[in-house]
């Protein structure tokens, strides 16, 4: 699938003219592909708290409901910058589709784990060791969850190479787990939370996983374009920081903000597993997942991150 997807993307960067928009003055109206979720926090605090509008930016969202799709919009011109996850700008990054991150986004941390197991609540599925054998649903094969869990499992006393993989929408999974289906599924949320409230009991991956810290996403654009708008570059980047900065230490109040973008009832966020937000590129937050992408066979060589961060320096 991650496969496919690049070579979806190649063509589009081979046959669509993603520099034809490109300026040599910075824009101040950027357009901005986001989920609905909380990894594009930053850029819907960074509106609603004025950061973008002090910076002399104005952002125009626009709604997507996979990254994939995000990613095309960048290739085509349509999107300025996106938001996708870190496998899949890895998978990019190795067929030389010239995508950079350009901020961080969320971080998924022992200390606020964001990923989580959902089994049956009677079931016998408690530890990593429980899982050897077991049927588990992803919403996409060998994507972003799928490489977490596989990580966690293996360091924790268990043997992913015996899990057998389905691949199943996130509001399908805990009806498939009371049918015997599947033993577990790997949803985010509000659909942990959904299920958790529904019966299933879940497993948080809250210890050594990829590593202590590890970065889930990140915004994106093409190198042509940052190139042509290092500038902007550089005021979306600080105002993601400045974002990040607040929504870390104020939950309850970025809670009805995060609400009026995704839709999640205010009730449903105040309830989820929130996650920190990463204020800066790590190398221990972000090559750790570059070599578990390898060893998991989701990319089939290495490479130093610094190759998908741009620089404005």
């Amino acid at each position: 699938m991650i496969r496919s997807t690049a070579l979806t993307l190649a063509a589009l960067f081979l046959f669509s003219p993603v520099g034809a928009t490109a300026q040599t003055e910075p824009m101040t109206t950027l357009h901005v592909g986001v989920l609905p979720a909380e990894i594009c926090g930053g850029v819907f605090y960074g509106i609603d708290r004025g950061y973008f509008k002090k910076a002399g930016i104005t952002i125009d969202v626009q709604m997507f409901t996979n990254g994939n799709a995000i990613a095309a919009g960048l290739a085509s011109g349509a999107l300025d910058i996106g938001l996708t996850d870190v496998v899949n700008i890895m998978a990019a990054h190795t067929h030389g589709l010239p995508l950079v991150y350009i901020a961080p986004s969320l971080l998924n941390t022992e200390k606020a784990p964001t990923f989580a197991l959902i089994v049956a609540k009677d079931g016998p599925i408690h530890t990593a060791k429980d899982v050897n054998g077991k049927t588990i649903a992803v919403n996409g094969l060998k994507n972003i969850s799928q490489l977490g869990f596989e990580a966690w499992v293996d360091n924790n006393g268990g043997d992913s190479k015996t899990i057998k993989w389905v691949e199943m929408p996130f509001p399908v999974m805990p009806g498939a787990i009371a049918q015997g289906t599947i033993n577990g599924g790997l949803p985010p949320e509000p659909a942990l939370s959904a299920a958790e409230a529904g019966g299933d009991r879940v497993v948080v991956m809250d210890h050594n996983a990829i590593a202590p810290e590890y970065l889930l996403s990140g915004w994106v654009t093409t190198r042509g374009w940052a190139d042509a708008h290092r500038d902007t570059v550089k005021k979306f980047a600080d105002v993601i920081r400045e974002a990040a900065l607040w929504a870390n230490k104020n939950h309850d109040e970025s809670a009805p903000i995060l609400a009026s973008y995704t839709k999640i009832p205010v009730e449903v966020v105040r309830k989820m597993r929130r996650g920190d937000f990463a204020i800066e590129f790590v190398p221990a937050q972000l090559q750790p997942m570059i070599e578990a992408a390898v060893k998991y066979g989701i990319i089939d060589k290495s490479f130093p991150m610094s190759e998908i961060i741009y620089s404005t320096k």
